[in-house]
């Protein structure tokens, strides 16, 4: 894989993971559960370091396993909630 295609495949994994923020952020604003309110308030914080991640904030390794993740798990997630 070419620098250019890495580089357009990461910022894919950035747009997944902010799709997934949204996704999180539009359900925080419809629930009035407390315990509820404060998970999605978690995710999302780890969605913020996902994020920081695949801009450079960590290791190679780590990069890769988000990367992973981001086209494993959230892909069809994002399918979903868009296949409407």
């Amino acid at each position: 894989m070419s620098a250019a295609e890495q580089a357009m495949n990461y910022d894919l994994a950035i747009d997944i993971i902010n799709l997934m923020k949204m996704l999180a952020s539009n359900k925080m604003e419809k629930t009035t559960d407390a315990t509820e309110r404060k998970a999605l308030d978690e995710k999302i914080d780890m969605y913020c370091y996902e994020e920081g991640v695949l801009n450079g904030k960590g290791d190679e390794s780590a990069r890769l396993s988000i990367y992973d993740k981001v086209f494993n798990m959230y892909s069809p997630i994002i399918k979903e909630a868009y296949a409407d």
